[in-house]
């Protein structure tokens, strides 16, 4: 009898899909378990805190890429928020009345007219940043007493690191200075003191007026309208940097073009002390929410 030779076929693998289907969610509860278990009760419940359920992806090891699109869309959120500027309104408007306490948080800075605020005792000399003879052209250089020693009113800044910073300058320079040399002045020293206190809030008080008397004198004039031109100028400056701007000229002016002499001393320049109550009024309540 022939043989008959027999060709074996090859065997079929089948593939039993709920079997794959059950490894496929135990693998995905096994991972799942792990997360919860390495995260506490309090994270999960935290509000702020967004509870990662992995995904098909991650299992199969590509979470790499996923992490590394997640910390390209944390850092363009996080830029995006540093580069919205802070809302300022220039002048600050009116606001209810702080109470004197404000006042030891305060670092004044300026000129004779600034001085005032200490000699007549409305402010903390510990507060005070001025000299009689300071002018706005030697802010930056000449030295004055102060808590730390005598040393530049930048360097007192940085020693002392005030949270808010009141500027006053430009009174005691006006007389012989352009309006343009003044402005180079000032935002030169600026410049400086934001570097020096990056924390502090910053508020840039107009240059107050001087009498119509002043305006007029032979010796020393110092214009009114120069004084104006300046503050605009100020102003300009205080909205390009976000600052804070005070319009105590024309607080002062009470409703006219000069400084009323009886809000003046005999020189047409300084401030009675009765004129100084208003000013620290008008500090209280001008406060940048």
């Amino acid at each position: 009898m022939a043989n008959v030779s027999r060709t074996k076929k090859p065997l079929k693998v089948r593939y039993n899909f709920g079997i794959v289907l059950l490894g496929v969610i135990i693998i995905f509860g096994v991972v799942f378990y792990r997360y919860m278990k390495s995260t506490t009760l309090e994270e999960v419940l935290s509000e702020d805190r967004e509870i990662y359920v992995p995904s098909f992806a991650s299992i199969l090891g590509n979470d790499d890429e996923e992490e590394e699109d997640n910390s390209v869309a944390t850092d363009t959120d996080s830029e995006s928020k540093e580069s919205e500027p802070s809302e300022i309104i220039n002048p600050v408007p009116e606001s209810e009345a702080v109470s004197n306490d404000y006042l030891d948080s305060c670092v004044f800075i300026g000129d004779s007219i600034t001085y005032g605020l200490s000699s007549y005792g409305l402010v903390s000399s510990s507060s005070v940043y001025a000299s009689v003879s300071m002018s706005i052209a030697k802010i930056e250089t000449e030295e004055i007493e102060t808590q730390y020693g005598t040393m530049t009113v930048l360097d007192a800044l940085e020693e002392s690191q005030p949270e808010n910073i009141y500027v006053m300058l430009g009174t005691n320079g006006a007389a012989w200075l352009s309006v343009d040399d003044m402005y180079d002045y000032f935002t030169s020293f600026m410049k400086k003191l934001m570097n020096k206190c990056p924390d502090s809030e910053i508020y840039i008080i107009s240059v107050p007026p001087v009498t119509s008397d002043k305006e007029s004198s032979v010796e020393t004039p110092i214009s009114n309208s120069d004084l104006d031109s300046f503050n605009e100028l100020l102003l300009e400056y205080a909205n390009d940097k976000s600052l804070h701007y005070l319009d105590v000229n024309s607080y002062l002016k009470d409703g006219g073009s000069s400084l009323p002499s009886s809000y003046a001393e005999n020189d047409g320049v300084h401030l009675k002390y009765s004129t100084y109550e208003l000013f620290i009024d008008y500090i209280l309540t001008h406060v940048a929410g």
